[in-house]
């Protein structure tokens, strides 16, 4: 897990460089296409990076977009209509069946679809009508890392292709050294964790483009770390969660500079009243130096923050989990491939 979290920058050169004309021909027809709004398809980590893309989406391209229920036709049946839209779907093998079926689905009605995929040669890379190879490499560890931050650049990529057209390029080359960044500051994280050796349960909170981040972090310390942890919005955390969060209760806070730090100051200070212990992730001096345990993570713009934090949080989940005596690599009843109907 930690060769390939560290292997993240040279993924992501790498889908820049050799994806750019299937990045640029989706972009276009995305555009040619007009859709109306936007359903993302995707399980599990892919599904934490939908989350991340429906906040970029909504706000540069100003349409609606959910979140896909693929149940409700493989399991009920049921005949969602999809003309007039964009499906993305979104899986690092591009083998699973429910997400799959969505984009036969919606392409057969007429809709725009894209794939996002590590596996070029998949049924998702077959169903839709345009795909983007994440260009990861192999990923043997159970845990996706490199995968999962190759998918934040690439819906990012995507989406600032469409708002703004091919000149964003030099803009997004300067995003893997971003993600370098953020590996090198993860050796700060190694010494962060392990002042939660006995971790069993938590919260890890943030919003808007980081609360897909959040629940991908919560996600990583369940697999890797055997650890109960819940991700929440730091504007949901308020209507009840809360009340969890008490004396040396442990909270992960991700507090990019932006509209939602001031809220992000806001929770601190009262969990900080309670007693709780918050790891705060964040470039921000301020609310480092109010936090349990602060750990700076690199700087840039509130929407692609995200993927400098990505390798940090991933590092968090195997710290954790190494802590413990576990090993990352082979979670118990975990396979590398889900496939769900």
């Amino acid at each position: 897990m930690e060769k390939e979290i560290l292997e993240s920058p040279q993924a992501l050169r790498r889908f820049l460089s050799r994806q750019w004309k299937a990045l640029t021909r989706a972009a276009q027809a995305v555009q040619d296409f007009k859709p109306r709004f936007v359903v993302l398809a995707a399980r599990g980590t892919s599904d934490n990076a939908g989350t991340y893309a429906r906040y970029l989406i909504e706000k540069e391209w100003g349409i609606p977009v959910s979140l896909a229920a693929p149940s409700v036709t493989t399991l009920y049946g049921a005949k969602v209509q999809y003309r007039h839209c964009l499906v993305i779907g979104i899986s690092q093998s591009g083998e699973g069946p429910d997400v799959c079926r969505i984009l036969h689905d919606a392409r057969k009605q007429g809709a725009l679809t894209l794939g996002v995929t590590n596996n070029a040669r998949s049924r998702l890379a077959k169903e839709a009508e345009y795909s983007l190879d994440l260009m990861a490499g192999p990923e043997k560890s159970v845990a996706a890392s490199k995968t999962y931050t190759s998918e934040l650049l690439a819906l990012y990529a995507l989406v600032e292709c469409v708002a703004k057209g091919p000149s964003v390029r030099s803009k997004l080359s300067a995003l893997p050294r971003l993600v370098e960044e953020g590996c090198r500051l993860s050796r700060a994280v190694w010494d962060a964790a392990y002042q939660f050796p006995n971790l069993s349960s938590c919260v890890v909170v943030g919003r808007m483009f980081h609360y897909g981040p959040a629940q991908e972090a919560a996600l990583k310390l369940k697999e890797c770390a055997q650890v109960m942890a819940h991700a929440y919005s730091t504007a949901d955390f308020h209507h009840g969660p809360k009340t969890l969060a008490g004396k040396g209760f442990p909270v992960v806070l991700l507090a990019p500079p932006g509209p939602t730090l001031k809220g992000s100051l806001e929770l601190l200070e009262e969990l900080r009243e309670r007693g709780a212990r918050v790891m705060v992730f964040s470039p921000v001096p301020q609310i480092l130096k109010k936090a349990t345990v602060p750990v700076k993570t690199p700087g840039g713009q509130e929407v692609v923050n995200p993927m400098g934090m990505a390798p940090m949080l991933q590092t968090l989940a195997l710290a954790v989990a190494t802590a413990k005596g576990l090993n990352p690599d082979q979670p118990p009843y975990l396979k590398k491939v889900t496939q769900t109907h």
